[in-house]
């Protein structure tokens, strides 16, 4: 992550190009990074390269005027293309674009290629029916959670050679032997060519984690407490209601109330009426500021951090998975007037890159950059920034590891800091160290490569 990958992808096309292959090369790649690819491309490459991308009107026209070659009387020439390549997001192979199906594709080039870890999922699906000879599959997170999802990358590289998913299974499923490893890594090692920073950038300064528990407020408590106690009283009636609540919905709503109970329906008014109450009627000016800052123990964190942080010369990324929980984080750095940029999935692909180079020139007065993990953490450079904080984590750390590398990748000459904010005696914890159990697989097969 951070390595490079953009670039050593395009020299690459260019290198086949100029050998005598003249494409037409497809790059698929999620919506946050398309810009960045179109400009690497003209920086880096003579080809005619086109976005295809947007509402039907607009592709119709790149159809007309930017894809095809006519003869004199305007009939489409089978096989010839006023384009070397195509760059296009995950969303437009999913909508099922024929006329992207129509095309021979000489090489393709899947950027975040983790997004086919499902061997079920509509994308791998799309794909299949599409004509591509060469295939390259860029991520810096090829094993996430188990070996089946390592198979779903080979079977799509290589379907002749790794056929059946239950014989890769039958040989690596379990993984518990040494023998194991390296007969896995023996087959990886012709497939996959693997850099860590440290290989490549001698001088990128280490980035420095710090895992920061926080308590519950006493408000956070009482919700906590409620939201076991609703689930407890349903569950000791034993089973057969059919209002039984979901467990997994109290798993999320425990870690909304980690996060801000004002992400609890209904709370937000009656913790304001509470506060309102507390105060005798004599509000302070910003009543609704200090009601949010002191009900989340780790918006109370934040609210002593960023000051520091600010006065130190920082530039901070925060991320969280919740585009709920970035509105609350939104509201309170409006409120205590910091300059900020945001990116979440609501958020356009022009309007991201330009949120971006906002705030990376250096003269820029922005300084904190609000993200969603899953939107904002994949194939984005932030360099501008040397403090992460991770306000959630994720259920996959790879996903968190992917948005520190937003700023510790090379360009980078400070050094890193990243927070990570876990509540302390809470669900979040336990989900956290089990999260963490999953680096393990990727350490034993890969680091050692």
């Amino acid at each position: 992550m951070g390595l490079g990958k953009t670039i050593q992808s395009i020299a690459f096309l260019q290198e086949v190009y100029n050998v005598g292959v003249r494409g037409p090369f497809l790059v698929i790649a999620p919506l946050s990074t398309i810009t960045n690819w179109e400009r690497e491309f003209n920086t880096w490459t003579e080809m005619n390269t086109i976005v295809y991308h947007g509402s039907l009107a607009s592709r119709q026209m790149i159809q007309q005027y930017e894809m095809y070659c006519k003869d004199s009387r305007g009939r489409l020439i089978p096989g010839a293309y006023k384009f070397d390549a195509l760059i296009t997001t995950f969303e437009m192979i999913l909508s099922d674009c024929p006329e992207l199906r129509e095309i021979e594709w000489r090489c393709v080039i899947i950027d975040e290629a983790h997004r086919l870890k499902n061997r079920n999922c509509k994308l791998l699906d799309s794909l299949k029916h599409m004509d591509l000879e060469h295939k390259v599959l860029l991520t810096g997170t090829p094993l996430q959670n188990t070996v089946e999802e390592l198979f779903s990358l080979l079977h799509f590289l290589e379907p002749s050679q790794f056929p059946s998913e239950a014989e890769f299974l039958k040989d690596f499923g379990d993984l518990k032997t040494e023998e194991q490893v390296q007969k896995l890594q023996a087959i990886l090692k012709p497939m996959m060519l693997r850099r860590l920073k440290e290989d490549v950038e001698k001088n990128l300064a280490p980035k420095q984690e710090t895992i920061i528990e926080v308590e519950l407020t006493n408000i956070q408590k009482k919700y906590y407490r409620a939201i076991l106690e609703k689930n407890f009283s349903f569950l000791s009636k034993g089973v057969g209601h059919t209002n039984m609540p979901n467990l997994l919905n109290t798993m999320m709503e425990l870690r909304k109330c980690c996060n801000h109970p004002y992400l609890i329906n209904g709370a937000e008014e009656k913790i304001l009426a509470e506060f309102r109450e507390s105060c005798h009627h004599h509000l302070p000016h910003d009543f609704h500021l200090q009601a949010m800052v002191r009900s989340a123990g780790k918006l109370v964190l934040i609210d002593k951090l960023l000051p520091k942080l600010k006065a130190g010369g920082h530039k901070v990324l925060i991320f969280s998975q919740m585009v709920r929980c970035l509105d609350i984080l939104e509201d309170y750095l409006i409120q205590k007037r910091y300059l900020y940029e945001r990116i979440d999935g609501r958020v356009r692909g022009n309007l991201r890159q330009a949120a971006i180079d906002r705030f990376s020139k250096p003269d820029s007065d922005r300084f904190v950059f609000l993200l969603c993990t899953r939107a904002g953490g994949l194939g984005i450079n932030l360099t501008a920034a040397d403090t992460c904080i991770i306000f959630d984590s994720d259920w996959n750390p790879q996903n968190d590891l992917q948005a520190q590398a937003r700023c510790h990748r090379i360009g980078q000459s400070k050094a890193v800091k990243v927070y990570r904010l876990i509540t302390r005696n809470s669900y979040e914890r336990e989900m956290f160290d089990k999260a963490s159990l999953k680096l393990g697989l990727d350490k034993a097969v890969l680091q050692s490569m």
